[in-house]
């Protein structure tokens, strides 16, 4: 079945679309493929399909940290800004705007530096997320489908429920397409809800080049990123198999040795689900002075939960993240004795 929105959000948007004149399009931190991919396709359909006939706004993607060069492939990307390379224009943007679109996130605490601008602002504010608990005081409108696939997926069924799917082009397509295989690890993540693969159908009727992208994903690992792969798997991984545990850590300090950076890191996590008994895994990494946390799971353990519990994080079920309050080593440790004790009481209660 097609994911049916609220009528009312449907409205609400339409109503402030047509009279936004300085839209921004804002996503989080450390972005991945669903948060560039619905950046870019929110920005590719208002240009292309609501704004089509009309005086089209100005309409500007700020994110914190850099686009990834994987991404940079996808339409309209070689415009989007960032704090790291245009500080003062993003946030001069974000001043000036009348209507925000937050995407991939829904607390201002993702987006730092651009936190308190965004909190300051006058704008109406518009999440559209996947994620658990929005912050209901800091939007206007929250469109939000916790644990949907993707918010690439979400956003098609809005821009179906404003204006129709004949309203999606081939270039809003893509970077659909794109976010949605990033979230969903190209389709192997568990996820039996048929929107998903509903939508992904018909995206599929435009030219996607379905394996170009999966090869930009998944296939297109850097020299650095293959060498600190094969570094942490040998010198940096610890499991468990009784509890059925694994987690990857690196440090500051391995970091500059491998000459490695944050975005050398992105999905190696996944690695550690790999082995059939592991059912729970996790990465705790030590980049740009902070230290973070990623949890995967592929059983019924709530590592959302998890996140939230022992590291004030969170996200989904079978994957979420955390920013550590704690030094790296004190992380690691908690981490450990934590969801070692967690797993054994969820496994006992499993097996009575």
């Amino acid at each position: 079945m097609p994911l049916s929105i609220d009528n009312k959000l449907v409205n609400q948007i339409k109503s402030n679309l047509l009279k936004a004149q300085k839209i921004v399009i804002l996503s989080h931190m450390n972005p991945d493929g669903d948060a560039v991919g619905s950046s870019l396709a929110l920005q590719n359909w208002l240009i292309s399909s609501f704004f089509c006939d009309k005086n089209s706004p100005i309409i500007k993607i700020v994110i914190p940290h850099t686009c990834p060069q994987d991404m940079r492939y996808l339409p309209l990307a070689e415009s989007i800004l960032d704090a790291e390379n245009s500080l003062q224009e993003s946030l001069d943007y974000i001043a000036a705007a009348d209507t925000i679109f937050c995407v991939d996130f829904s607390k201002a605490s993702r987006v730092l530096p651009f936190d308190n601008a965004l909190l300051q602002s006058q704008a109406i504010k518009i999440c559209v997320d996947h994620h658990h608990d929005p912050d209901e005081n800091l939007f206007d409108t929250i469109v939000s489908v916790p644990d949907l696939s993707s918010t690439c997926e979400l956003l098609y069924w809005l821009f179906c429920a404003i204006h129709g799917d004949k309203s999606v082009n081939d270039d809003t397509a893509r970077c659909l397409y794109h976010g949605i295989n990033t979230d969903t690890g190209g389709f192997s993540y568990a996820n039996e809800d048929p929107s998903l693969y509903e939508a992904t159908a018909a995206l599929m009727h435009h030219p996607l080049n379905a394996a170009d992208v999966h090869n930009r994903l998944f296939n297109s690992y850097t020299m650095t990123k293959m060498k600190t792969l094969a570094f942490l798997l040998y010198n940096r991984f610890r499991v468990f198999p009784d509890q059925g545990f694994a987690y990857i850590y690196v440090s500051a300090g391995d970091m500059e040795e491998l000459g490695a950076s944050a975005y050398d890191l992105e999905g190696l996590v996944n690695y550690t689900l790999m082995m059939e008994q592991i059912k729970v895994g996790a990465m705790v990494k030590e980049t740009d002075g902070k230290v973070r946390l990623s949890f995967r799971a592929k059983n019924d353990f709530d590592v959302n939960v998890f996140a939230h519990n022992y590291f004030d994080g969170g996200g989904h079920t079978k994957a979420s993240g955390a920013t550590s309050k704690y030094d790296f080593a004190t992380t690691v440790r908690i981490l450990e004795t934590n969801m070692l004790r967690e797993l054994d009481i969820f496994n006992k209660r499993k097996e009575s």
